[in-house]
């Protein structure tokens, strides 16, 4: 039997993760990881994948490719995830992919607290040099809503391409990223993380099955195994990532559900948008 091939962020899947699919599927697991979305799009397009955890900035550009296959043909039975994760714009009946983790766009820095911004708009003027997000697809967003505000209309985006280069913030003390990454290189003392109270963009990471799987059915066995609760607890929260279902959290560290960065309130999440690519007109720069 071939390797099973698995497409995944950096830093996701750990050995024992693999060492419950291994004897799960009997196969050897393969697993590529990216760091940049546009890495993740040019290797679904080769068509060599089993898995794939996508996030939902992608999903929408790789179904009207139709890279992606029905979970629904592929899967024993239905899979677990809390309704407000579900029949969003990139994926209305979740026919394609389903959600296991997600993070928030935030503020970081080093203290006094009084120095590290606690809003958007904050960052408007320019007075504080910062690192916008290591996706340029996020900057362009974050750019957009500092000029027109939180959150940026359609329209507003236009007129702001993705940036070629961090303007005035490459030694920065000030960066925004997504607490996944600020949180991972952050623990230094003096490091302050703070999600704007007026709400910021989510990034809901999201299982599905590439079109080149070779077998699908092997596909769909291997994500239950994937999203049991004290499987999925436990991955993702080794990736700083909030897990989308009630049952997961019982496996989740206690100081990692009291971090309201990772678990941010309800309130907080309802303020908090998705990253439209819909919204894009066509270009080259649109990340």
């Amino acid at each position: 039997m071939s390797a099973f091939r698995i497409l995944a962020p950096a830093k996701l899947l750990s050995p024992w993760l693999l060492d419950v699919l291994r004897a799960s599927l009997g196969s050897e697991i393969s697993v590529d990881a990216y760091a940049r979305e546009e890495e993740s799009r040019n290797l679904v397009s080769s068509g060599s994948f089993d898995l794939a955890a996508l996030p939902d900035t992608l999903l929408f550009s790789l179904r009207r490719a139709d890279l992606l296959l029905p979970l629904a043909s592929a899967l024993p039975a239905p899979l677990p995830a809390e309704p407000q994760f579900l029949h969003h714009y990139f994926d209305p009946a979740n026919q394609y992919a389903w959600p296991f983790g997600f993070t928030l766009l935030a503020i970081g820095g080093q203290g006094p607290p009084a120095e590290v911004p606690s809003h958007w708009k904050e960052l408007a003027d320019g007075h504080i040099p910062f690192r916008p997000p290591s996706s340029p697809l996020l900057s362009r967003f974050l750019f957009a809503a500092l000029e027109h505000g939180f959150p940026p209309l359609p329209g507003s985006l236009g007129s702001h391409p993705s940036p070629a280069a961090p303007p005035r913030g490459a030694n920065a003390r000030i960066e925004v990223d997504f607490v996944q990454q600020l949180e991972a290189h952050g623990a230094g003392s003096g490091w302050i993380v703070r999600i704007p109270a007026e709400g910021s963009w989510i990034r809901l990471f999201h299982w599905a099955i590439p079109r080149g799987c070779a077998n699908p059915k092997r596909a769909g066995a291997a994500l239950p195994e994937i999203f049991r609760p004290g499987n999925l607890g436990r991955y993702a929260s080794e990736a700083l990532l909030a897990v989308t279902t009630r049952d997961a959290r019982q496996a989740v560290p206690a100081q990692l559900l009291q971090n309201p960065n990772v678990y941010p309130a309800e309130s907080l999440l309802d303020r908090s948008v998705f990253a439209r690519v819909d919204w894009l007109p066509p270009s080259p720069a649109a990340g």
